[in-house]
Protein backbone atom coordinates (compact mmCIF):
# COMPACT_ATOMS: atom_id res chain seq x y z
CA UNK A 1 0.00 0.00 0.00
CA UNK A 2 1.21 3.40 -1.09
CA UNK A 3 1.67 6.29 1.00
CA UNK A 4 1.50 9.72 0.13
CA UNK A 5 2.63 12.93 1.83
CA UNK A 6 -0.48 13.93 2.68
CA UNK A 7 -2.13 10.45 3.92
CA UNK A 8 -3.10 9.99 7.15
CA UNK A 9 -1.65 6.31 7.35
CA UNK A 10 2.07 7.91 6.09
CA UNK A 11 2.07 9.84 10.20
CA UNK A 12 1.85 6.14 11.52
CA UNK A 13 3.97 4.82 9.09
CA UNK A 14 7.29 5.61 11.49
CA UNK A 15 9.03 2.93 9.94
CA UNK A 16 9.43 4.66 6.64
CA UNK A 17 12.31 7.63 5.83
CA UNK A 18 10.62 10.81 4.55
CA UNK A 19 10.30 9.50 0.96
CA UNK A 20 7.86 6.66 1.69
CA UNK A 21 10.39 4.03 1.71
CA UNK A 22 10.92 1.22 4.00
CA UNK A 23 13.96 2.07 6.64
CA UNK A 24 15.37 -1.20 7.96
CA UNK A 25 17.09 1.70 11.06
CA UNK A 26 13.46 3.17 11.88
CA UNK A 27 12.03 -0.23 11.81
CA UNK A 28 14.70 -1.62 14.37
CA UNK A 29 14.11 1.19 16.42
CA UNK A 30 10.55 0.82 16.36
CA UNK A 31 11.04 -2.36 17.55
CA UNK A 32 12.87 -1.78 20.33
CA UNK A 33 11.15 0.51 21.65
CA UNK A 34 7.81 -2.06 21.28
CA UNK A 35 8.84 -5.13 21.90
CA UNK A 36 9.87 -4.67 26.38
CA UNK A 37 6.00 -4.10 26.56
CA UNK A 38 4.88 -7.38 25.21
CA UNK A 39 6.37 -9.45 28.23
CA UNK A 40 5.07 -6.55 30.33
CA UNK A 41 1.65 -7.10 29.18
CA UNK A 42 1.78 -10.62 28.73
CA UNK A 43 2.43 -10.85 32.69
CA UNK A 44 -0.21 -7.96 33.65
CA UNK A 45 -2.56 -10.08 31.56
CA UNK A 46 -1.55 -13.56 33.76
CA UNK A 47 -1.70 -11.43 37.36
CA UNK A 48 1.92 -12.41 37.33
CA UNK A 49 3.01 -9.20 39.08
CA UNK A 50 3.91 -9.92 42.09
CA UNK A 51 2.18 -8.92 45.44
CA UNK A 52 2.55 -5.31 44.56
CA UNK A 53 1.93 -5.23 41.07
CA UNK A 54 1.98 -1.29 40.56
CA UNK A 55 5.33 -1.47 41.92
CA UNK A 56 6.09 -4.19 39.89
CA UNK A 57 5.12 -2.08 36.56
CA UNK A 58 7.12 0.99 37.88
CA UNK A 59 10.36 -0.66 38.32
CA UNK A 60 9.86 -2.54 34.90
CA UNK A 61 8.93 1.00 32.91
CA UNK A 62 11.83 2.91 34.80
CA UNK A 63 14.06 0.19 33.82
CA UNK A 64 13.19 -0.03 30.21
CA UNK A 65 12.92 4.05 30.06
CA UNK A 66 16.63 4.15 31.05
CA UNK A 67 17.78 1.23 28.93
CA UNK A 68 16.34 2.99 25.75
CA UNK A 69 17.50 5.92 27.15
CA UNK A 70 21.08 4.43 27.15
CA UNK A 71 20.15 3.30 23.40
CA UNK A 72 19.53 6.87 22.01
CA UNK A 73 22.75 8.07 23.09
CA UNK A 74 24.75 5.03 21.68
CA UNK A 75 23.25 6.41 18.23
CA UNK A 76 25.69 9.12 17.82
CA UNK A 77 29.29 6.93 18.46
CA UNK A 78 27.36 4.17 16.37
CA UNK A 79 27.16 6.61 13.55
CA UNK A 80 30.77 7.35 13.84
CA UNK A 81 32.06 3.54 14.07
CA UNK A 82 30.12 3.04 11.12
CA UNK A 83 30.14 6.16 8.92
CA UNK A 84 26.34 6.04 8.14
CA UNK A 85 24.85 8.74 8.92
CA UNK A 86 21.45 7.21 7.96
CA UNK A 87 21.53 5.87 10.87
CA UNK A 88 20.14 8.93 12.51
CA UNK A 89 16.71 8.34 11.88
CA UNK A 90 16.04 5.39 14.37
CA UNK A 91 17.71 8.97 17.01
CA UNK A 92 14.40 9.82 17.45
CA UNK A 93 12.36 7.15 17.58
CA UNK A 94 14.03 6.10 20.55
CA UNK A 95 13.94 9.29 21.98
CA UNK A 96 10.28 9.46 21.94
CA UNK A 97 9.94 6.02 22.74
CA UNK A 98 11.99 7.08 26.13
CA UNK A 99 9.51 9.49 27.12
CA UNK A 100 6.77 6.88 26.47
CA UNK A 101 8.00 4.34 28.86
CA UNK A 102 8.44 7.61 31.42
CA UNK A 103 5.09 8.23 31.23
CA UNK A 104 4.38 4.87 31.78
CA UNK A 105 6.22 5.25 34.66
CA UNK A 106 4.90 7.79 36.18
CA UNK A 107 1.30 6.76 35.89
CA UNK A 108 2.41 3.68 37.47
CA UNK A 109 3.44 5.38 40.57
CA UNK A 110 0.20 7.74 40.68
CA UNK A 111 -1.94 5.03 40.69
CA UNK A 112 0.02 3.22 43.28
CA UNK A 113 -1.27 6.58 44.98
CA UNK A 114 -4.77 5.58 44.35
CA UNK A 115 -4.18 9.13 41.78
CA UNK A 116 -4.84 11.43 44.82
CA UNK A 117 -3.15 14.47 43.66
CA UNK A 118 -2.56 15.40 47.07
CA UNK A 119 -1.06 12.04 47.68
CA UNK A 120 1.33 12.23 44.58
CA UNK A 121 2.61 15.86 45.55
CA UNK A 122 3.13 15.10 49.73
CA UNK A 123 5.24 12.35 48.43
CA UNK A 124 7.14 13.79 45.60
CA UNK A 125 7.87 16.77 47.83
CA UNK A 126 8.92 14.79 51.02
CA UNK A 127 11.22 12.24 49.06
CA UNK A 128 14.48 13.46 47.40
CA UNK A 129 14.64 10.26 44.49
CA UNK A 130 10.87 11.12 44.05
CA UNK A 131 11.86 14.79 43.68
CA UNK A 132 15.34 14.13 41.39
CA UNK A 133 12.73 11.75 38.79
CA UNK A 134 10.30 13.92 38.71
CA UNK A 135 12.51 16.33 37.44
CA UNK A 136 14.24 14.23 35.12
CA UNK A 137 10.89 13.38 33.80
CA UNK A 138 9.89 17.27 33.40
CA UNK A 139 13.38 17.58 31.40
CA UNK A 140 12.37 14.73 29.14
CA UNK A 141 8.75 15.97 28.55
CA UNK A 142 10.64 19.30 27.17
CA UNK A 143 12.53 17.07 25.20
CA UNK A 144 9.70 15.07 23.53
CA UNK A 145 7.69 18.07 22.70
CA UNK A 146 10.83 19.46 20.70
CA UNK A 147 11.99 16.64 18.72
CA UNK A 148 9.24 17.73 15.74
CA UNK A 149 10.15 19.12 12.35
CA UNK A 150 8.24 22.03 13.32
CA UNK A 151 9.94 22.50 16.56
CA UNK A 152 13.29 22.67 15.12
CA UNK A 153 11.95 25.37 12.73
CA UNK A 154 10.76 27.48 15.22
CA UNK A 155 13.57 27.11 17.67
CA UNK A 156 16.39 27.30 14.75
CA UNK A 157 19.18 24.87 14.71
CA UNK A 158 21.58 26.19 17.18
CA UNK A 159 19.04 26.91 19.84
CA UNK A 160 17.18 23.29 19.35
CA UNK A 161 20.66 21.84 19.76
CA UNK A 162 20.93 23.75 23.21
CA UNK A 163 17.60 22.62 24.61
CA UNK A 164 18.34 19.00 23.98
CA UNK A 165 22.26 19.65 25.81
CA UNK A 166 19.00 18.54 28.72
CA UNK A 167 19.66 14.75 28.01
CA UNK A 168 22.68 14.74 29.74
CA UNK A 169 20.91 16.46 32.87
CA UNK A 170 18.01 13.63 32.08
CA UNK A 171 20.92 11.09 32.63
CA UNK A 172 22.66 12.12 35.47
CA UNK A 173 18.98 12.55 37.27
CA UNK A 174 18.02 9.52 36.10
CA UNK A 175 20.99 7.82 37.28
CA UNK A 176 20.71 9.80 40.85
CA UNK A 177 16.84 8.63 41.26
CA UNK A 178 17.79 4.97 40.14
CA UNK A 179 20.61 4.55 42.56
CA UNK A 180 18.59 6.40 45.56
CA UNK A 181 15.50 3.97 44.95
CA UNK A 182 17.37 1.12 44.34
CA UNK A 183 18.71 1.55 47.91
CA UNK A 184 20.95 -1.76 49.10
CA UNK A 185 21.28 -3.80 46.03
CA UNK A 186 22.70 -1.23 43.24
CA UNK A 187 24.10 -3.81 40.54
CA UNK A 188 21.65 -2.59 37.97
CA UNK A 189 22.00 1.36 38.44
CA UNK A 190 26.26 0.62 38.59
CA UNK A 191 26.26 -1.43 35.51
CA UNK A 192 24.19 1.46 33.58
CA UNK A 193 26.12 3.56 35.42
CA UNK A 194 29.24 2.18 33.38
CA UNK A 195 27.43 2.25 30.07
CA UNK A 196 26.33 6.13 29.91
CA UNK A 197 30.26 6.30 30.80
CA UNK A 198 31.29 4.65 27.86
CA UNK A 199 28.79 6.07 25.88
CA UNK A 200 30.03 9.93 27.06
CA UNK A 201 33.78 8.61 26.96
CA UNK A 202 33.27 8.17 22.92
CA UNK A 203 31.45 11.26 22.83
CA UNK A 204 34.47 12.95 24.56
CA UNK A 205 36.75 11.16 22.41
CA UNK A 206 35.34 12.41 19.10
CA UNK A 207 35.16 16.01 20.46
CA UNK A 208 38.86 15.82 20.95
CA UNK A 209 39.57 14.77 17.60
CA UNK A 210 40.01 10.94 17.56
CA UNK A 211 38.21 8.58 15.45
CA UNK A 212 36.16 5.82 16.76
CA UNK A 213 37.87 2.86 15.47
CA UNK A 214 37.80 -0.58 17.19
CA UNK A 215 40.92 -0.67 18.73
CA UNK A 216 39.72 3.26 20.50
CA UNK A 217 36.30 1.73 21.14
CA UNK A 218 37.98 -1.17 22.82
CA UNK A 219 40.83 0.81 24.97
CA UNK A 220 37.83 3.11 26.45
CA UNK A 221 35.88 0.13 27.36
CA UNK A 222 38.19 -1.34 29.51
CA UNK A 223 39.19 2.19 31.15
CA UNK A 224 35.03 2.53 31.88
CA UNK A 225 35.09 -1.49 33.07
CA UNK A 226 38.00 -0.50 35.67
CA UNK A 227 36.74 2.52 36.61
CA UNK A 228 33.43 0.83 36.86
CA UNK A 229 34.49 -1.92 38.91
CA UNK A 230 36.77 0.41 41.33
CA UNK A 231 33.90 2.80 42.37
CA UNK A 232 31.48 -0.33 43.02
CA UNK A 233 34.47 -1.40 45.40
CA UNK A 234 34.66 1.57 46.83
CA UNK A 235 31.07 2.08 47.73
CA UNK A 236 30.85 -1.22 48.97
CA UNK A 237 33.66 -0.71 51.90
CA UNK A 238 32.14 2.80 52.43
CA UNK A 239 28.65 1.32 52.76
CA UNK A 240 28.99 -2.33 54.28
CA UNK A 241 32.81 -2.36 55.13
CA UNK A 242 33.39 -4.68 52.88
CA UNK A 243 37.16 -5.29 51.52
CA UNK A 244 38.06 -3.53 48.63
CA UNK A 245 39.88 -6.06 46.81
CA UNK A 246 37.50 -8.59 48.06
CA UNK A 247 34.95 -7.07 46.07
CA UNK A 248 37.13 -7.00 43.11
CA UNK A 249 37.59 -10.46 43.06
CA UNK A 250 34.00 -11.04 43.06
CA UNK A 251 34.04 -9.49 39.97
CA UNK A 252 35.83 -12.78 37.76
CA UNK A 253 33.14 -15.03 40.34
CA UNK A 254 30.87 -15.79 37.54
CA UNK A 255 28.62 -18.14 39.40
CA UNK A 256 26.51 -15.34 40.73
CA UNK A 257 26.01 -13.83 37.15
CA UNK A 258 27.77 -10.84 35.60
CA UNK A 259 28.46 -7.92 38.08
CA UNK A 260 27.86 -4.63 36.94
CA UNK A 261 31.80 -3.80 35.40
CA UNK A 262 31.36 -5.85 33.11
CA UNK A 263 28.39 -4.37 31.14
CA UNK A 264 30.49 -1.56 29.68
CA UNK A 265 33.07 -3.77 28.87
CA UNK A 266 30.70 -6.16 26.61
CA UNK A 267 28.91 -3.22 25.42
CA UNK A 268 32.34 -1.62 24.13
CA UNK A 269 33.58 -4.80 22.20
CA UNK A 270 30.38 -5.41 20.92
CA UNK A 271 30.38 -1.49 19.67
CA UNK A 272 33.74 -2.48 17.98
CA UNK A 273 33.13 -5.78 16.79
CA UNK A 274 30.05 -4.14 14.62
CA UNK A 275 32.26 -2.59 12.58
CA UNK A 276 34.41 -5.16 11.56
CA UNK A 277 31.17 -7.26 10.77
CA UNK A 278 31.32 -7.97 6.54
CA UNK A 279 28.55 -5.58 5.63
CA UNK A 280 28.63 -3.03 8.49
CA UNK A 281 32.54 -2.69 8.40
CA UNK A 282 32.85 1.51 8.10
CA UNK A 283 32.41 3.04 4.41
CA UNK A 284 35.36 4.52 3.27
CA UNK A 285 34.89 8.51 3.02
CA UNK A 286 33.76 9.67 -0.37
CA UNK A 287 36.41 10.56 -2.37
CA UNK A 288 36.17 13.72 -4.71
CA UNK A 289 36.00 13.65 -8.45
CA UNK A 290 39.13 15.57 -9.54
CA UNK A 291 37.77 17.41 -12.63
CA UNK A 292 40.20 16.98 -15.27
CA UNK A 293 42.11 19.95 -16.70
CA UNK A 294 41.43 22.07 -19.20
CA UNK A 295 43.09 22.07 -22.24
CA UNK A 296 44.74 25.28 -23.08
CA UNK A 297 44.90 24.43 -26.52
CA UNK A 298 41.23 23.61 -26.91
CA UNK A 299 40.14 27.59 -25.25
CA UNK A 300 38.43 29.65 -27.78
CA UNK A 301 40.77 32.62 -26.45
Amino acid sequence: MAFTSSSPLRLLAIWRDRAGAFSTPRAVALAMAVAPALPLLARIATHDLGPRPLTEVSHVTGLWAVRLLAATLAVTPLIAVLRRPRFASSRRILGVAVFVWMVAHFVAFVADKSFDPVVVAHEIALRVYLLVGFVAFLALGALAATSTDRMVARLGAERWRNLHRLVYLVVALGLAHFFMQAKEDVSEPTAMAGLFALLGAMRLARRFGRQLTPPTVAILSIGVAAGAAALEAAWFAWKFGAPFMTVIAADFDFSMGLRPCWTPLIAGLAFGAVGLLPGLAPRPPALRRKRPRSDPSRSCA
